[in-house]
């Protein structure tokens, strides 16, 4: 059980087990007390696929039973975070608001795991509560990132359950996850809520055997433990060499990401210090636009994620061309604009990459922390054909694709990111230079974090505006450095967050299949016999309507994903509020689509 201690045992409440924060984790933890930046919100809309025959499976009851049984499975889900012999987490701060050198706590971060905590539902873990409609329920989880933090360092997930109070839409419900991202990333939360519904369509029918709490630890420990064997190997000389020079590497890449530019926006040097207003839009193709776009980037041999930050480009210039031709935009921002490198970071999931056995026996799902950044970049502004046609007057109020960017000028900067990627994810120092970014994560987090704590308590004010020197809005020109936005292509989710449930045997994520998978989490393997009468199981019982994940984004933070499912590709925006105009990114996003479609939607 590598890294995790046993630190007590109860007659009654069970063992307690104990084992430290890897960094990546406290990044995270210090994000969190920032007004609970980089939780997320995971909306589920359920239906009974039988109508009321079913009704039982959306009862308290069985929602609790779910629950447990799911924490039990993955129980970083049930822990707390606390310091030295299980102290309350506390920040060291110093008299200049800063904190020392180290991870900026008291004494050093653990995740606490008590048996009996896994076993039962503590205070707050589980609201329930009704809702008008849809849409009102889509409002209720926004809801959820906007004021006071709902979690704390004593409480990582919540699971809040809505019923609509249309009589006619009894057989719906609204299961939303809000979740701290110093337990969970993308792939971890999946896994959970695929087990959370896989669990609760099956109703009270015996439960897949649970794996005995100090093996499901075993799993969940800290990524920077599970790097592959062969580096594990290297003398300490070696890997201090290796961690030295991809420290140069690390610094030589950063002095390079300089410049940039974004949409339209109100940053201040008071920006970083002030939680973000999250918000989102979306969109989505239909099945055909989809199969087409896919079938065209299997055609060039790019995935969409290659092709994606392109697209967002070309996207961003016709916003930008719109403004300069009405006069917002300055010549000399124009000028200042049209030379700037367009530069994107995300973030990696690393379990592919990590050690094999474990990435085999279900690391490809488990529920912990496993993700590092990329960064790429794209040269100047596309302006093609239309950089100097400012006196032309177009339909729509910018240059038509054709003319800022050819198609195969499209596909030679959608190959820059793919050779960017290829030479990030095959580097002989991937690891060492990923971890060389992690100080300087920790180090940006921290004072913001010690200065909302501080001040929490004489202030509930999240106002943008002011009057001081700090509120001045700075010039695009004034900014040094600053990402066009971040994100990535999350795939086809399809493959790992059916849609309906429960699962039958045969589907390879079963609990009852005898297949192995690296996504397929907190289940024994190979698995015992499904209960006598298991043709229920094959039957279809919750079908997910709806999901949506509200993301409580950093300061000035701006995200561009996609993801396709049910066989339609989704695009969505998240973004702070506080600095970006939702029309304005809503008619980003309309471009994106657009440039989508001209580029990859048509048959080729």
């Amino acid at each position: 059980m590598p890294g995790w201690a046993l630190v007590d045992t109860h007659p009654t409440h069970g063992r307690t087990f104990k084992r430290p924060l890897s960094e990546p984790e406290i990044g995270f933890v210090l994000e969190g007390l920032f007004n609970g930046t980089t939780d997320s919100v995971h909306h589920y809309e359920l239906r009974l696929s039988n109508g009321s025959q079913d009704a039982h499976l959306f009862s308290e009851a069985n929602i609790v039973r779910a629950w447990v049984s799911t924490k039990r499975r993955f129980p970083l889900a049930g822990a707390t975070v606390r310091g030295a012999d299980s102290a309350p987490l506390q920040l060291k701060v110093t008299p200049d608001l800063t904190t020392e050198i180290g991870t900026g706590f008291e004494s050093e971060p653990h995740f606490v795991v008590r048996e009996h905590d896994l076993a039962v539902v503590r205070p707050r873990e589980i609201v329930f509560g009704s809702v008008a409609s849809a849409e009102d329920a889509q409002r209720q989880a926004a809801a959820m990132l906007h004021g006071p933090r709902q979690l704390s360092e004593e409480l990582l997930g919540q699971l809040y359950v809505f019923h609509e109070t249309d009589s006619e839409r009894a057989h719906i419900l609204h299961l939303m996850l809000l979740i701290a991202h110093s337990v969970t990333d993308g792939a971890a939360t999946r896994t959970f809520v695929r087990c959370l519904l896989d669990t609760l369509a099956r109703g009270d029918r015996p439960e897949p055997a649970q794996i005995p709490l100090e093996e499901r630890l075993a799993m969940a420990i800290s990524s920077m433990d599970l790097r592959p064997a062969h580096l594990r190997s290297l003398s300490l000389a070696i890997q201090r060499w290796r961690r030295a020079i991809g420290m140069v590497i690390f610094q030589l890449r950063i002095s390079t990401r300089q410049g940039g530019h974004t949409l339209p926006c109100r940053i201040t040097h008071s920006t970083p210090y002030i939680p973000a207003r999250p918000g989102g839009v979306s969109t989505t193709l239909t099945h055909t636009q989809t199969t087409t776009v896919i079938s065209n980037c299997r055609l060039h041999d790019l995935t969409f994620g290659n092709a994606y930050l392109t697209l967002a480009q070309v996207a961003m210039t016709r916003v930008l061309y719109r403004r300069y031709l009405r006069g917002e935009i300055s010549g000399e921002e124009w000028a200042h604009r049209r030379k700037q490198p367009y530069l994107n970071g995300g973030p990696l999931n690393l379990r592919r990459y990590l050690d094999n056995a474990w990435f085999e026996n279900g690391g490809g799902g488990e529920f912990i922390l496993s993700i590092s950044l990329f960064n790429y970049r794209l040269p100047f502004m596309t302006l093609g054909t239309a950089a100097e046609r400012h006196h032309r007057v177009w339909s729509d109020g910018a240059p038509p694709f054709s003319e800022l960017l050819t198609f195969d000028r499209f596909l030679h900067r959608a190959r820059l990111v793919k050779k960017q990627a290829t030479e990030h994810f095959n580097h002989p120092l991937f690891f060492e230079i990923m971890d060389a970014m992690i100080p300087m994560y920790i180090r940006y987090a921290q004072p913001r974090a010690v200065q909302w704590v501080q001040r929490a308590e004489t202030t509930t004010s999240h106002d943008t505006h002011g009057d001081s020197e700090e509120d001045k809005v700075l010039a695009a020109t004034d900014i040094p450095s600053i990402p066009a936005h971040g994100g990535s292509s999350l795939g086809n989710l399809d493959l790992i967050s059916p849609t309906e449930y429960p699962l039958p045997p045969t589907h390879p994520l079963s609990p009852y299949s005898s297949v192995p998978h690296p996504v397929k989490a907190g289940y024994v393997t190979p698995p015992s016999p499904p209960p006598s009468g298991s043709e229920a199981d094959t039957t279809q019982k919750i079908t997910v309507v709806n999901w949506r994940t509200h993301l409580y984004t950093r300061p000035a933070e701006l995200i561009l994903a996609a993801s396709t499912t049910r066989g339609e590709l989704n695009m969505y925006a998240q973004f702070d509020g506080n600095v970006f105009e939702e029309g304005v990114v809503t008619e980003w996003l309309d471009e994106v689509r657009e440039a989508v479609l001209w580029y990859l939607g048509r048959p080729q």
